[in-house]
């Protein structure tokens, strides 16, 4: 696909592993971020066609990036990525401009979410 995504995560196993399976799967350049501050940072640099962003994290939590994300990227995918499987979460996020929530227990859902999202 040749495309750039921005993985937003504490955890860098989890990078890790997002990196191995966008790169591999869909041909993906990744770049990696360790808080929504972080991410806020560098997407103006990095230009990602699509930002993987957790919920929970340190500094700056994926609630709160999100809509710093959008204002500043406003036409680049935000698919929220996170162990919390409450709905609760659902009515947030699109409020914050995140345009899909994935469980981590879902990986091939999100990879088939990404897919779809570089492909719109």
């Amino acid at each position: 696909m040749g495309r750039t995504i921005l993985i937003v995560d504490d955890s860098q196993i989890l990078r890790n592993a997002l990196r191995g399976l966008f790169e591999d799967r869909l041909g993906a350049t990744c770049k990696e971020a360790c808080n929504g501050r972080e991410a806020i940072e560098r997407a103006p640099t990095v230009k990602p066609d699509l930002i993987v962003l957790d919920l929970s994290m340190p500094v700056m939590n994926g609630l709160e990036a999100a809509p710093q994300l959008a204002r500043l990227l406003p036409s680049v995918p935000i698919v929220m990525f996170t162990s919390f499987d409450d709905t609760s979460v659902l009515r947030p996020a699109a409020a914050a401009g995140i345009c899909a929530v994935v469980n981590k227990s879902e990986t091939s859902r999100l990879l088939a979410v990404v897919r779809s999202k570089l492909a719109a």
